[in-house]
């Protein structure tokens, strides 16, 4: 299912890519990433983003989404080039959220930390950083539903970014509870999920997949799967 831009409202002040708020034809607000935000950003926002949600993460919707050229050619913002016509990412907007702060890290539940620290683990996403100093937790709390939303998965599907991952997670000690119980919960949701890499691949669009951006479906493969092939690493290491 694809959902199809019929406004641009604004552009978030925060982020790398600095998504723009949009009203689709749903009638529902959404952070859209495009043009600037660029092929690999996109493709593990899709993939990384079904990855959580299949291991039972609080994600918000997410859809591709249409973007009409003539949005933007018409557009009265100078930036919205920077969007783009053609496929986006979209992320469903989470009304009376802000960015999860320090002083709130513990209204998240523990069990939680410890998914979401295997999630990033999993995907090679250490872009979930906060300390008292700081940082980019890419997590919003909802204060209405007290409950948090993780969010911001274009970084995600870097073999590199394993290097330093644990001396900066915002959820690092939960590391404590991955005990076997832990494990025999998740192997096979992780293992489920991987069923339907292939499939969530084929469902990229054209458009992103066009150029040769360092990412295929092996790549991909190969970096979910070690969780599987040497366990002992993969769950053990500090």
């Amino acid at each position: 299912m694809k959902i199809r831009i019929g406004e641009i409202i604004t552009r978030s002040a925060q982020g790398i890519t600095r998504p723009f708020l949009c009203r689709a034809d749903d009638g529902m607000l959404y952070y859209v990433k495009g043009n600037a935000a660029g092929r690999k950003a996109l493709i593990s926002e899709w993939i990384a983003g079904n990855l959580g949600r299949r291991l039972g993460l609080p994600i918000p919707n997410f859809f591709q989404a249409v973007i009409p050229p003539e949005l933007i050619t018409y557009s009265a913002r100078d930036d919205a080039g920077d969007l783009g016509g053609g496929i986006g990412f979209a992320s469903k907007f989470v009304e009376n959220a802000d960015e999860l702060t320090y002083l709130f890290i513990g209204q998240v539940e523990s069990k939680l930390r410890a998914k979401i620290l295997l999630f990033d683990w999993w995907t090679a996403n250490a872009d979930r950083t906060l300390s008292e100093h700081g940082g980019n937790p890419n997590i919003l709390w909802s204060h209405s539903a007290k409950k948090p939303f993780v969010i911001d998965h274009n970084l995600a599907l870097e073999k590199e970014s394993l290097e330093n991952f644990w001396r900066d997670h915002i959820f690092a000690d939960a590391r404590t509870h991955w005990n076997q119980a832990f494990q025999k919960e998740m192997t096979p949701m992780m293992l489920s999920a991987l069923n339907d890499l292939a499939s969530l691949w084929n469902d990229l669009p054209d458009q992103w997949t066009e150029f040769d951006i360092g990412l295929t479906l092996q790549s991909v493969n190969d970096l979910l799967w070690r969780f599987d092939q040497n366990p002992a690493n993969f769950w053990g290491i500090q």
